[in-house]
């Protein structure tokens, strides 16, 4: 019985070490690759961006967010220049996820900023011809009443007697 309690606690033991997951070493080809990576999205980010920026869109929250994954960057590239390579794949893949989640929701924002625009120039023109229109009526309007009273007018005037 005692044998069994033995291997019991081996295997125990064994499935334990294998259940637990590894560290897994970064490369510095690896570390450099996430940092460029991030780099890049934060660069298409800024783009995507300043784009919406030039659509009307109101993009300083985005702004805000795109400086945390600046910042992110920038100690990625600090972690990756000191040889902390698991670090620098950490904090590059942070900015990343910023940056892209920037890209996303300023494509959104300009889209709704050009839709606002697009829908502004239809109530304009709108306007312009229901302001035409009731001006028109008003002259057709005004222009028979005037004949009406000037008919009235001419009917009731005195006739002269001599």
């Amino acid at each position: 019985m005692r044998c069994w309690v033995s291997f019991l606690a081996v295997l125990l033991v064994a499935v334990l070490m294998l259940s637990v997951p590894w560290a897994r070493a970064v490369s510095p080809e690896e570390a450099s690759a996430a940092v460029a990576d991030a780099e890049q999205s934060l660069h298409i980010a800024f783009r995507t961006a300043s784009d919406a920026e030039g659509a009307g869109a109101n993009v300083s929250a985005l702004m805000e967010r795109l400086n945390q994954a600046g910042d992110a960057l920038t100690e990625a590239g600090v972690a990756l220049a000191a040889g902390n390579y698991s670090d620098a794949v950490e904090k590059a893949g942070a900015s990343r996820g910023l940056a892209d989640g920037v890209s996303g929701d300023a494509g959104v924002l300009k889209s709704d900023a050009v839709s606002r625009a697009s829908g502004w120039w239809v109530t304009v023109s709108f306007s312009v011809v229901d302001a035409a229109a009731f001006v028109v009526v008003l002259f057709l309007v005004w222009r028979g009443l005037r004949r009406g009273y000037e008919g009235k007018v001419i009917e009731s005037r005195p006739e002269v007697v001599s």
